[in-house]
Protein backbone atom coordinates (compact mmCIF):
# COMPACT_ATOMS: atom_id res chain seq x y z
CA UNK A 1 0.00 0.00 0.00
CA UNK A 2 1.33 3.60 -0.89
CA UNK A 3 3.06 5.38 2.27
CA UNK A 4 1.45 9.18 2.94
CA UNK A 5 3.62 9.49 5.98
CA UNK A 6 6.95 7.50 6.92
CA UNK A 7 8.34 8.27 10.64
CA UNK A 8 11.01 6.44 11.03
CA UNK A 9 13.18 6.64 14.58
CA UNK A 10 12.80 9.83 15.47
CA UNK A 11 14.07 11.61 17.97
CA UNK A 12 13.58 15.38 19.71
CA UNK A 13 16.55 16.18 22.43
CA UNK A 14 16.38 19.94 24.17
CA UNK A 15 19.74 20.53 26.08
CA UNK A 16 20.64 16.66 26.91
CA UNK A 17 17.37 15.69 27.29
CA UNK A 18 15.66 13.13 25.01
CA UNK A 19 11.80 13.83 24.70
CA UNK A 20 11.48 11.86 21.96
CA UNK A 21 12.41 8.35 21.96
CA UNK A 22 13.20 6.51 18.53
CA UNK A 23 9.07 6.78 17.06
CA UNK A 24 8.57 5.00 14.11
CA UNK A 25 4.88 4.64 12.20
CA UNK A 26 3.26 4.61 8.14
CA UNK A 27 0.18 6.55 8.02
CA UNK A 28 -1.90 5.45 4.63
CA UNK A 29 -4.36 7.22 2.41
CA UNK A 30 -7.92 6.80 3.42
CA UNK A 31 -7.55 6.14 7.19
CA UNK A 32 -7.99 8.20 10.42
CA UNK A 33 -4.83 7.70 12.52
CA UNK A 34 -5.25 9.06 16.55
CA UNK A 35 -2.95 9.83 18.38
CA UNK A 36 -3.04 9.67 21.60
CA UNK A 37 -1.17 10.32 25.22
CA UNK A 38 -1.20 11.35 28.80
CA UNK A 39 -0.93 15.59 28.91
CA UNK A 40 3.68 15.87 28.38
CA UNK A 41 3.91 12.60 26.59
CA UNK A 42 5.33 14.25 23.44
CA UNK A 43 2.18 14.77 21.11
CA UNK A 44 2.32 18.38 20.65
CA UNK A 45 6.43 18.09 19.73
CA UNK A 46 5.51 15.33 17.76
CA UNK A 47 3.03 17.17 15.68
CA UNK A 48 5.41 20.09 15.72
CA UNK A 49 7.88 18.23 14.00
CA UNK A 50 5.45 16.35 11.46
CA UNK A 51 5.09 20.24 10.08
CA UNK A 52 8.28 22.03 10.44
CA UNK A 53 7.92 23.97 13.08
CA UNK A 54 10.65 22.07 15.79
CA UNK A 55 13.55 20.27 14.44
CA UNK A 56 14.09 16.76 14.18
CA UNK A 57 17.30 16.18 16.40
CA UNK A 58 17.42 12.57 14.39
CA UNK A 59 15.64 9.98 12.52
CA UNK A 60 13.37 11.27 9.27
CA UNK A 61 10.14 12.32 8.30
CA UNK A 62 9.30 11.80 5.21
CA UNK A 63 5.39 13.04 3.40
CA UNK A 64 4.42 11.74 0.48
CA UNK A 65 8.56 10.66 -0.30
CA UNK A 66 10.10 13.83 0.56
CA UNK A 67 11.95 14.76 4.05
CA UNK A 68 10.44 17.33 6.05
CA UNK A 69 14.31 17.72 6.72
CA UNK A 70 16.30 18.13 3.40
CA UNK A 71 13.34 18.47 1.07
CA UNK A 72 10.69 20.93 3.09
CA UNK A 73 9.16 22.88 1.08
CA UNK A 74 7.92 20.08 -1.34
CA UNK A 75 7.26 17.60 1.63
CA UNK A 76 4.97 20.33 3.18
CA UNK A 77 2.86 21.13 -0.30
CA UNK A 78 1.27 17.92 0.80
CA UNK A 79 0.56 18.91 4.49
CA UNK A 80 -2.72 20.91 5.69
CA UNK A 81 -3.94 20.89 9.55
CA UNK A 82 -5.71 23.23 11.83
CA UNK A 83 -4.66 23.52 15.09
CA UNK A 84 -8.09 23.49 18.01
CA UNK A 85 -9.70 26.78 16.69
CA UNK A 86 -9.06 28.12 13.29
CA UNK A 87 -8.99 32.00 12.85
CA UNK A 88 -10.60 33.77 10.66
CA UNK A 89 -11.69 36.99 9.09
CA UNK A 90 -15.14 37.29 11.13
CA UNK A 91 -16.40 40.36 8.80
CA UNK A 92 -15.99 38.71 5.67
CA UNK A 93 -17.51 35.59 4.63
CA UNK A 94 -16.60 32.15 4.28
CA UNK A 95 -16.33 32.39 0.65
CA UNK A 96 -14.37 35.37 0.75
CA UNK A 97 -11.92 33.52 3.30
CA UNK A 98 -11.64 30.89 1.27
CA UNK A 99 -10.70 32.89 -1.81
CA UNK A 100 -8.61 35.00 0.48
CA UNK A 101 -6.67 32.22 1.38
CA UNK A 102 -6.42 30.53 -2.38
CA UNK A 103 -4.20 34.13 -3.09
CA UNK A 104 -1.81 32.57 -0.80
CA UNK A 105 -1.04 29.47 -2.82
CA UNK A 106 2.00 29.42 -5.18
CA UNK A 107 0.18 27.48 -7.82
CA UNK A 108 -3.48 28.20 -9.26
CA UNK A 109 -6.16 25.82 -7.49
CA UNK A 110 -8.00 24.05 -9.95
CA UNK A 111 -11.18 25.63 -11.33
CA UNK A 112 -14.33 25.32 -8.97
CA UNK A 113 -12.20 23.54 -5.74
CA UNK A 114 -13.71 26.18 -3.13
CA UNK A 115 -17.07 25.42 -4.20
CA UNK A 116 -15.76 21.25 -4.28
CA UNK A 117 -14.10 21.90 -0.30
CA UNK A 118 -17.34 24.00 0.63
CA UNK A 119 -19.77 20.97 -0.46
CA UNK A 120 -17.61 18.25 0.89
CA UNK A 121 -18.21 19.76 4.58
CA UNK A 122 -21.24 20.90 4.20
CA UNK A 123 -21.19 24.14 4.24
CA UNK A 124 -22.91 24.94 1.20
CA UNK A 125 -26.32 26.89 2.88
CA UNK A 126 -24.27 29.46 4.62
CA UNK A 127 -20.90 29.57 2.98
CA UNK A 128 -21.76 33.10 1.47
CA UNK A 129 -22.89 34.44 5.58
CA UNK A 130 -20.63 36.18 7.29
CA UNK A 131 -18.12 33.94 9.45
CA UNK A 132 -19.38 36.55 12.57
CA UNK A 133 -23.13 34.81 12.23
CA UNK A 134 -21.33 31.22 12.55
CA UNK A 135 -21.08 28.81 15.29
CA UNK A 136 -18.05 27.36 16.72
CA UNK A 137 -18.72 23.90 14.70
CA UNK A 138 -19.45 25.91 11.14
CA UNK A 139 -16.04 27.81 12.06
CA UNK A 140 -14.37 24.43 12.48
CA UNK A 141 -15.66 23.12 9.00
CA UNK A 142 -14.71 26.07 7.43
CA UNK A 143 -11.24 25.92 8.72
CA UNK A 144 -11.36 22.41 7.68
CA UNK A 145 -12.38 23.35 4.39
CA UNK A 146 -9.47 25.80 4.16
CA UNK A 147 -7.01 23.23 5.30
CA UNK A 148 -8.36 20.94 2.07
CA UNK A 149 -7.95 23.44 -0.50
CA UNK A 150 -4.96 22.61 -1.96
CA UNK A 151 -5.77 18.70 -2.43
CA UNK A 152 -3.34 17.56 0.59
CA UNK A 153 -2.43 14.06 1.32
CA UNK A 154 -1.74 14.33 5.06
CA UNK A 155 -4.39 16.57 7.12
CA UNK A 156 -3.20 16.89 11.00
CA UNK A 157 -5.93 18.45 13.35
CA UNK A 158 -5.22 19.21 16.72
CA UNK A 159 -8.16 19.07 19.06
CA UNK A 160 -10.73 19.53 15.98
CA UNK A 161 -13.78 19.18 18.53
CA UNK A 162 -12.73 21.28 21.36
CA UNK A 163 -15.50 23.21 22.77
CA UNK A 164 -17.94 21.85 20.22
CA UNK A 165 -21.20 20.62 21.93
CA UNK A 166 -22.33 16.26 21.23
CA UNK A 167 -24.14 17.49 17.72
CA UNK A 168 -21.26 19.50 16.59
CA UNK A 169 -18.75 17.13 17.66
CA UNK A 170 -20.38 14.44 15.87
CA UNK A 171 -20.76 16.62 13.14
CA UNK A 172 -17.39 17.53 12.80
CA UNK A 173 -16.38 13.28 13.59
CA UNK A 174 -18.36 12.30 10.41
CA UNK A 175 -16.86 15.17 8.28
CA UNK A 176 -13.22 13.71 8.92
CA UNK A 177 -14.35 10.35 8.19
CA UNK A 178 -15.98 11.59 4.95
CA UNK A 179 -12.82 13.51 4.23
CA UNK A 180 -10.55 10.38 4.44
CA UNK A 181 -12.32 8.10 2.30
CA UNK A 182 -13.43 10.79 -0.34
CA UNK A 183 -10.13 12.42 -0.63
CA UNK A 184 -8.23 9.46 -0.18
CA UNK A 185 -5.92 11.18 2.02
CA UNK A 186 -4.23 10.47 5.79
CA UNK A 187 -5.99 12.15 8.33
CA UNK A 188 -3.72 12.63 11.63
CA UNK A 189 -6.06 13.43 14.44
CA UNK A 190 -5.01 14.49 18.03
CA UNK A 191 -7.63 14.44 20.98
CA UNK A 192 -7.79 13.91 24.56
CA UNK A 193 -11.85 12.81 23.92
CA UNK A 194 -11.23 9.02 23.90
CA UNK A 195 -14.97 7.91 22.65
CA UNK A 196 -14.91 10.43 20.18
CA UNK A 197 -11.26 8.91 18.78
CA UNK A 198 -13.14 5.49 19.23
CA UNK A 199 -16.06 6.36 16.66
CA UNK A 200 -13.75 8.44 14.49
CA UNK A 201 -10.13 6.57 13.99
CA UNK A 202 -9.04 3.61 12.05
CA UNK A 203 -6.02 3.50 13.87
CA UNK A 204 -4.70 4.64 16.82
CA UNK A 205 -1.40 5.08 17.98
CA UNK A 206 -0.54 6.04 21.83
CA UNK A 207 2.71 7.60 22.92
CA UNK A 208 3.99 7.70 26.25
CA UNK A 209 7.00 9.23 27.86
CA UNK A 210 7.92 10.26 24.62
CA UNK A 211 7.65 6.69 23.22
CA UNK A 212 5.46 4.72 20.91
CA UNK A 213 4.08 2.40 23.28
CA UNK A 214 1.10 0.59 20.97
CA UNK A 215 -0.08 1.39 17.31
CA UNK A 216 -3.29 -1.07 16.57
CA UNK A 217 -6.01 -0.53 14.97
CA UNK A 218 -9.23 0.79 16.77
CA UNK A 219 -10.91 -2.79 16.80
CA UNK A 220 -8.44 -4.39 18.29
CA UNK A 221 -6.96 -2.27 20.70
CA UNK A 222 -10.08 -2.06 22.69
CA UNK A 223 -10.71 -5.74 22.85
CA UNK A 224 -7.08 -6.02 23.91
CA UNK A 225 -5.68 -7.65 26.98
CA UNK A 226 -8.14 -10.26 29.35
CA UNK A 227 -12.04 -9.88 28.75
CA UNK A 228 -14.21 -9.43 32.02
CA UNK A 229 -17.32 -10.83 32.39
CA UNK A 230 -20.17 -10.21 35.34
CA UNK A 231 -21.07 -13.56 36.42
CA UNK A 232 -24.51 -14.04 38.72
CA UNK A 233 -24.21 -17.04 40.61
CA UNK A 234 -25.12 -18.26 43.92
CA UNK A 235 -24.23 -19.14 46.58
CA UNK A 236 -21.85 -16.44 46.25
CA UNK A 237 -19.78 -18.03 49.46
CA UNK A 238 -19.70 -21.01 47.29
CA UNK A 239 -18.37 -19.28 44.22
CA UNK A 240 -15.93 -17.07 46.23
CA UNK A 241 -14.47 -20.49 47.02
CA UNK A 242 -14.37 -21.66 43.50
CA UNK A 243 -12.94 -18.45 41.97
CA UNK A 244 -9.63 -19.14 44.32
CA UNK A 245 -6.82 -16.91 43.02
CA UNK A 246 -9.00 -15.98 40.27
CA UNK A 247 -8.73 -11.95 39.44
CA UNK A 248 -12.09 -10.92 40.62
CA UNK A 249 -14.25 -8.19 41.78
CA UNK A 250 -17.51 -8.60 43.78
CA UNK A 251 -20.26 -6.32 43.44
CA UNK A 252 -24.18 -6.08 44.15
CA UNK A 253 -25.37 -7.83 40.59
CA UNK A 254 -22.33 -10.27 41.18
CA UNK A 255 -18.57 -11.13 40.68
CA UNK A 256 -16.70 -9.48 37.65
CA UNK A 257 -13.81 -11.66 36.51
CA UNK A 258 -11.13 -11.34 34.51
CA UNK A 259 -10.72 -14.03 31.89
CA UNK A 260 -9.09 -15.02 28.59
CA UNK A 261 -12.20 -15.41 26.07
CA UNK A 262 -10.89 -19.29 25.45
CA UNK A 263 -10.98 -19.26 29.32
CA UNK A 264 -14.71 -18.64 29.74
CA UNK A 265 -16.55 -21.88 28.43
CA UNK A 266 -13.77 -24.43 30.94
CA UNK A 267 -14.66 -21.38 33.67
CA UNK A 268 -18.68 -21.70 33.15
CA UNK A 269 -18.43 -25.74 33.20
CA UNK A 270 -16.15 -25.61 36.11
CA UNK A 271 -18.88 -23.77 38.24
CA UNK A 272 -21.42 -25.58 37.08
CA UNK A 273 -19.82 -28.99 37.84
CA UNK A 274 -20.11 -28.13 41.70
CA UNK A 275 -23.22 -27.17 41.59
CA UNK A 276 -23.37 -23.51 41.44
CA UNK A 277 -26.77 -21.94 40.35
CA UNK A 278 -25.63 -19.58 37.81
CA UNK A 279 -28.32 -17.35 36.46
CA UNK A 280 -26.58 -14.51 33.99
CA UNK A 281 -22.89 -14.35 32.51
CA UNK A 282 -22.87 -10.81 30.93
CA UNK A 283 -19.66 -9.84 28.92
CA UNK A 284 -18.51 -6.10 30.12
CA UNK A 285 -17.48 -4.30 27.13
CA UNK A 286 -14.55 -2.38 27.02
CA UNK A 287 -13.72 1.14 25.80
CA UNK A 288 -11.22 3.00 24.32
CA UNK A 289 -11.00 4.64 27.74
CA UNK A 290 -10.11 1.32 29.63
CA UNK A 291 -7.57 -0.08 27.62
CA UNK A 292 -5.79 3.58 26.83
CA UNK A 293 -5.38 4.01 30.75
CA UNK A 294 -4.74 0.46 31.23
CA UNK A 295 -1.74 0.82 28.87
CA UNK A 296 -0.54 3.84 30.18
CA UNK A 297 -0.68 3.31 33.49
CA UNK A 298 1.20 -0.36 33.10
CA UNK A 299 4.26 1.73 30.88
CA UNK A 300 4.15 4.29 33.64
CA UNK A 301 4.88 1.97 36.48
CA UNK A 302 7.21 0.45 33.91
CA UNK A 303 8.81 3.53 33.37
CA UNK A 304 9.34 4.16 37.11
CA UNK A 305 10.79 0.97 37.88
CA UNK A 306 13.47 1.76 35.10
CA UNK A 307 14.29 5.22 36.01
CA UNK A 308 14.67 3.85 39.72
CA UNK A 309 17.19 1.44 38.74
Amino acid sequence: MKTVVEIKNVKKRIGKKEIIHGISTKLYPGEVFGFLGPNGAGKTTMIRMMVGLTKVSEGQIFINGHSITTDFEKAVRHVGGIIENPEMYKHLTGYENLRQYERLFPDPLPAGRVDEVVKLVGLEKRIHEKVKSYSLGMRQRLGIAQALLHKPSLLILDEPTNGLDPSGIREIRQYIRRIAKEEQMAVFVSSHLLSEMQLMCDRIGIIQNGHLIRVEKTEALVHSGNQEVLINAAPSSKVKDLLGDRSYQQTEDGFIVQAEKDELPELIRYLLKHDIDLFEITPIKKTLEDSFLQMTEEDSYAYAQTAAK
